[in-house]
């Protein structure tokens, strides 16, 4: 039986909003002469500008570091003065925002207990740091599920670069041929393809693929089928 390797972000939690609840941290926090909407539209530009860049270079490390840099562009452009261990705070409460504005997908508690049922082992692989992937889980009873996380900022590489999924079959003691990835990022689709290890995208937010993965389900509940399937073709 295959091992799955699944992804928090567009796969078991929407995070949409976190944007919003990072300026709404700032605003309460700091004496910034801007109303929260604007503050909240450069905090969601510079976050999509600088990840889809670090992703697209192979450069992803971690949240936070995406996190402190995102809060140095909102103290440049507003001359808020802030130092390196105020920044470093604020890579820490901004990442912890998304820790706030997670929420679970109605499919996913149902399908990880069917699966867990029909003892499948699986783990967490995600772009998160492994503190806040861990809190989300905790949060929402679903960590109980899973062996372990596997995480960008411990592995020093994120998605798509092969280098965590060859870490993610290290910690699981399987080869490529026995894992399966389960997701809702593009990243993990390329990232398939790099480290050879087959590909299920979950396609929450319908949307057009530019790159195929081997598989393509709706939500977490087809999985089940999906996986027997695969054994039995």
């Amino acid at each position: 039986m295959v091992v799955l390797f699944m992804e928090v972000m567009d796969t078991l939690a929407s995070l949409e909003g976190f944007a919003q609840e990072m300026a709404s941290l700032i605003k309460r926090e700091v004496d910034i002469k801007a109303n929260e909407d604007e503050v909240a539209a450069l905090i969601a530009n510079e976050w999509s500008s600088r990840y889809n860049q670090l992703v697209t270079s192979g450069n992803y490390r971690s949240l936070r570091s995406l996190a402190r840099d995102v809060m140095l562009t909102v103290t440049r452009k507003y001359s808020l003065g802030l130092g390196g261990r105020e920044l470093e705070y604020w890579g820490d409460a901004l990442a912890n925002a998304f820790v706030t504005v997670a929420k679970i997908y109605d499919d996913v508690e149902p399908a990880l207990n069917e699966l867990s049922n029909l003892g499948v082992q699986m783990y967490i692989l995600t772009n998160l740091d492994n503190d806040i992937a861990k809190k989300i889980l905790l949060k929402n009873g679903l960590l109980r599920f899973f062996k372990g996380v596997i995480s960008s900022d411990l592995t020093r590489a994120g998605k798509p670069n092969a280098r965590i999924f060859n870490a993610a079959l290290y910690r699981a003691k399987i080869s490529k041929d026995d894992a399966l990835i389960v997701s809702g990022l593009i990243e993990d689709i390329i990232g398939g393809k790099l480290s050879q290890i087959k590909t299920v995208f979950v396609n929450r937010r319908k949307i057009n693929l530019t790159v195929k993965p081997d598989y393509i389900i709706g939500n977490l509940t087809e999985l089940p089928k999906l996986l027997a399937n695969m054994s039995n073709p």
